[in-house]
């Protein structure tokens, strides 16, 4: 008994949160500028561009050989001097 009235409160949630009003996003995009456009109806507009939208390579697997940090040369310390 207790099983059907708990399948049958989930289902009633379920249904709640179906009835809820989902929000439209407009994507466009503008070839000339690079862009991409998300439009939410009463909210806003957001853009980014293309070159930010495109995938980025996988990060290196770890079966790949590292340098050893021993043996990369160290950076140069930058020297800055201002004269007034």
């Amino acid at each position: 008994m207790r099983g059907l009235i708990l399948i049958l409160l989930v289902t009633l949630t379920s249904l709640a949160q179906a009835d809820q009003p989902q929000q439209v996003i407009d994507v466009q995009h503008d070839a000339r500028r690079q862009v991409t456009c998300w439009i939410i109806p009463g909210t806003g507009i957001s853009c980014l561009p293309d070159s930010q939208l495109r995938q980025r390579t996988p990060a290196p697997d770890s079966s790949q050989a590292r340098p050893d940090p021993a043996s990369t040369p160290a950076p140069r310390k930058l020297v800055e001097r201002v004269q007034l």
